[in-house]
């Protein structure tokens, strides 16, 4: 099958997915071409909204910095805790309004950071003692349900980014307060994260599939390595390499091909250099690295231009 093959397949599977007819496509086309002879003010004004987002939330941030040592628990709770509260109400309110919906990405960005601050605020003021690991457990399940269930009802990208990044802390502390073992922790995360990333590869969310990619594949590899480090196994780690730029073929993504050429070159480097250093093989063991380099990039490159690169 041909890449324009594929890429008409995963088309019809995004249309599919979204409910999207024949005819709204035909109508979104020639919208768009209606639109290209006009001036756009849409990237100005989503510039406007991300940067009015940053100076209010900075403004919050310096407020309370400056008075954080005359507030008293109640008062440090609810300028951290209510304040996120406030910017998450305020977020799923713009939504209801089509003029003001380019304000809730900001808003959920803000409710995202504030509302998990003011959360682990409160416990430090008002426990008394414990793991901290609960702690975090906690939060990270609050924020979880919060942004998982605003996800399902409003379907916003930004929600399901947040919701898989507490999904992650959460699990992450859960099996840390089982004593399962920290690499296979990260074996499993980095795993799971490389599914959910393919999942949002064919939805309509995927514009933030490359950044889980990206965390998944380099958890996973690095959990892998850590794993078979120092061991008769550790060659078996350019095989995970080499399977990694495998699926990156399969699901046609570029940043699982460089996660995993990187990884590979990181790795022969690292061989040689335990292997080879002191030695006077080491000559050659630096141009071998080098003929390495040369055929894994040249590998990626052809790659990336048959499987990944789209067809004009």
């Amino acid at each position: 099958m041909s890449l324009k093959e594929d890429a008409l397949q995963d088309i019809i599977a995004l249309a599919k997915h979204n409910q999207i007819t024949l005819d709204e496509i035909a109508e979104a086309f020639n919208l768009a071409k209606i639109q290209s002879d006009k001036p756009s003010t849409s990237i100005l004004s989503k510039l406007f909204g991300y940067i009015g987002g940053i100076f209010v939330f900075a403004g919050i941030a310096v407020f309370i910095s400056m008075y954080w040592d005359d507030f008293g628990s109640a008062a440090r709770v609810i300028v951290t805790l209510g304040t996120g509260l406030i910017a998450f109400v305020m977020a799923l309110v713009c939504l209801t309004d089509t003029k003001y919906e380019r304000a809730a990405t900001p808003l959920f960005l803000m409710a995202s950071l504030l509302q998990p601050t003011g959360i682990l605020v409160m416990l430090h003021e008002y426990s008394s003692g414990g793991d901290a690991r609960h702690g975090l457990l906690f939060m990270a399940a609050y924020m979880l349900i919060q942004q998982g269930s605003a996800f399902w009802a409003k379907r916003r990208t930004v929600l399901v980014f947040s919701a898989i990044l507490f999904g992650c802390i959460f699990f992450a502390n859960l099996f840390d307060i089982l004593d399962i073992n920290e690499k296979l922790i990260g074996v499993v995360i980095g795993t799971s994260l490389l599914f959910i990333a393919y999942a949002l590869n064919q939805s309509k969310h995927i514009a933030i599939a490359a950044f889980w990619y990206f965390i998944g594949s380099l958890v996973q590899l690095w959990s892998v390595f850590e794993t078979v480090k120092h061991s008769t196994l550790e060659p078996l780690y350019l095989g995970v390499c080499a399977l990694m730029i495998f699926i990156s073929t399969y699901v046609r993504s570029r940043t699982l091909l460089l996660v995993g050429t990187l990884a590979m070159l990181f790795y022969i480097g690292y061989y040689t250099a335990k292997h080879f250093a002191n030695t006077v093989g080491w000559p050659i063991a630096l141009v071998l690295i080098g003929i390495a380099l040369i055929a894994l990039s040249s590998l990626a490159v052809k790659l990336n231009n048959k499987y990944i690169k789209a067809v004009n």
